[in-house]
């Protein structure tokens, strides 16, 4: 049996950030990977992901981001990788939209820098969007999106570059753990593991099975991203349009769009690019790819009532996978009564921005039980508190 102190399993958007980090603290670590480099089957492709600070969700998220924007930059300063554009993200809504009130909670709370717009100045800064009369914008000029295939080959470079050892296409079995350490089966042979983070993504809750509480679950939905061609060039790239969410009070249903221009040295899928953030399709990752024939035909309408005449035909369509938790919060904790394992999961759709800050996190659990960074509220403690109230 092989033995090793630190072992990462899944690669992706987290698990390359865990897997740097290690490697930059001279934790000598493994990394394995059912997929090859590239693949297109979890949740960390499509060229894109918005990327803010004045966050909605909870402001406690904050100095997470504010500590993942600052890892973003050393990490493109080690690798020369970008992977973080700051092109603004603009948010539009009504008087009682949560998405802009909950900004701007965070903002003042944190001291962001952002900008309010008023119903009139948001139509004459961004007159390419079409948007019922009453609405305003929250403009956030130091946001932007980052993109996860080129921060995995960032955090990956690093890893090598540090001594990490990267092993794929090695599926892992299942793990079985206490505080002195874990058992992992592969389809190769089995590993003894000091300690094992796990960042499996879609598959995290199927990999550790009994070693969660059944309280806390991590489900796989599906959802899909467009792109669209440029009918009106400048108008939907990063010269003249920011990344941008949009909540129409639910009339394109549980949920709100969201788009990132197109940009210089774009890769992969060219054209703007549009998805729907909020709640999906539950599916088994492993047969979740097929896009159902509608999506394409309702994002082009929905497009056309608040961008009319910019954009051009659909050029590309994808599905990725969302893992939601229960509460739609991240889980980042170590397993209680198995010290040696961390888990990193259930990001639900917002956490690919966090990644530096994540594998700081994580990689402070497994070795010393803490982190620096104020993560307690993302602890698994908070499901037995639910089930108790």
């Amino acid at each position: 049996m092989e033995h090793r102190d630190l072992v990462v399993v899944g690669l992706g958007g987290i698990g390359s950030a865990v897997l740097g980090e290690a490697a930059r603290r001279g934790l000598g670590p493994l990394g394995l990977d059912r997929f090859k480099n590239g693949h297109t089957f979890g949740s960390s492709h499509g060229g894109s992901r918005v990327a803010r600070q004045a966050y909605f969700e909870h402001s406690d998220y904050v100095p997470l981001l504010e500590s993942a924007f600052d890892g973003w930059d050393r990490l493109e300063a080690e690798t020369g990788i970008r992977c973080l554009h700051r092109i603004g993200v603009l948010l539009a809504g009504g008087d009682d939209s949560m998405l802009l009130n909950a900004s701007l909670a965070s903002a003042r709370t944190h001291g962001i820098p952002i900008e309010s717009l008023d119903p009139a100045e948001l139509r004459r800064r961004f007159p390419q969007f079409r948007l019922p009369k009453a609405m305003r914008g929250v403009f956030e000029p130091g946001a932007g999106f980052v993109r996860p295939e080129a921060g995995i080959d960032a955090n990956l470079q690093s890893a090598v570059g540090h001594g990490a050892e990267i092993r794929r296409p090695v599926e892992v079995l299942s793990i079985d753990a206490g505080d002195a350490g874990a058992l992992i089966r592969t389809g190769q042979g089995e590993i003894h593991a000091e300690r094992v983070v796990v960042t499996a993504g879609a598959w995290t809750s199927r990999l550790l099975g009994g070693l969660l509480n059944a309280r806390v679950q991590f489900v796989p939905q599906r959802k899909e991203m467009v792109w669209f061609a440029n009918r009106v060039g400048v108008a939907c790239s990063s010269a003249g349009m920011p990344a941008w969410l949009i909540d129409d009070e639910g009339r394109c249903g549980n949920g709100v769009y969201y788009g990132v221009p197109t940009w210089a040295g774009q890769t992969g899928h060219l054209g703007m690019k549009i998805g729907f953030h909020g709640p999906g399709v539950p599916v088994d990752p492993d047969t979740a790819q097929a896009v159902p024939p509608d999506v394409v035909d309702r994002f082009s309408r929905d497009m056309e009532r608040y961008l009319p005449g910019v954009l051009g035909e659909p050029i590309a369509v994808q599905s990725c996978l969302y893992t939601m938790s229960a509460d739609e919060h991240f889980v980042i904790d170590r397993l209680p009564g198995r010290a040696a394992v961390v888990v990193a999961a259930g990001f639900s759709g917002h956490g690919y921005k966090f990644a530096p800050a994540i594998g700081e996190i994580a990689i402070d659990l497994s070795v010393g039980g803490e982190s620096s960074l104020p993560a307690g509220f993302l602890g698994l403690s908070r499901f037995e508190t639910e089930a108790e109230s």
